[in-house]
């Protein structure tokens, strides 16, 4: 059985951002100048400083990004072997570089993992999706876009990694080869 994260999904034209209320990656380092961060009390509380800047540093959740391609029926999964989606299929997805948008960040994730390319404008938000661990939270982004509006071969950017167009009435028979949270999503993006 998988252990599942403690998530919310959220969808952000319905739910208030402030019902999320965690907060995630303690800084090491200052953003700004690279300065070993100490810490400084701030309003009553302590909080992470640098002492070069003179700046309080806020803890942040980690953005990464997720993209379900769909058709009528079926919807793209990948095999990933990787700890972290060992046994269990997954979304396309990643984390943005520090120069790219979300939408940038899965058009790219996507080519990536698996040789198909999508325009950003094709793209359709599906929901936010804010998961915890002990000492990070994601903040997760997740787009829609159709099959046939998506180019290119199917091609897995590694050895022993498999990505493919699956029914989602075999994906939904079988809950224990994806996470909840990558299934609710994927049928979040098939009814929108």
């Amino acid at each position: 059985m998988l252990s599942h994260s403690p998530v919310l999904l959220c969808d952000m034209r319905f739910v208030d951002p402030a019902d999320i209320d965690s907060v995630a990656v303690e800084p090491d380092y200052c953003h700004r100048c690279g300065t070993e961060v100490g810490t400084s009390v701030f309003e009553g509380d302590e909080y992470p400083w640098c002492p070069a800047c003179d700046l309080v540093l806020s803890r942040s959740p980690v953005p990464g990004v997720h993209v379900v391609v769909h058709d009528d029926s079926d919807v793209l999964v990948l095999d990933e072997p990787i700890p972290q989606h060992e046994g269990v299929l997954s979304l396309p997805g990643g984390h943005a570089k520090s120069d790219e948008g979300p939408k940038e960040a899965v058009v790219r994730e996507l080519e990536e993992e698996t040789g198909l390319r999508a325009d950003p404008t094709d793209l359709r938000f599906v929901t936010i999706l804010h998961a915890e661990k002990p000492r990070v939270a994601f903040y997760l982004i997740t787009y829609a876009v159709d099959r046939s509006a998506v180019s290119g071969e199917l091609n897995t950017e590694f050895d022993g990694f498999d990505a493919g167009f699956r029914p989602l009435a075999e994906i939904e028979a079988s809950p224990d080869r994806i996470r909840a949270s990558d299934l609710d999503r994927i049928q979040m993006a098939f009814e929108g």
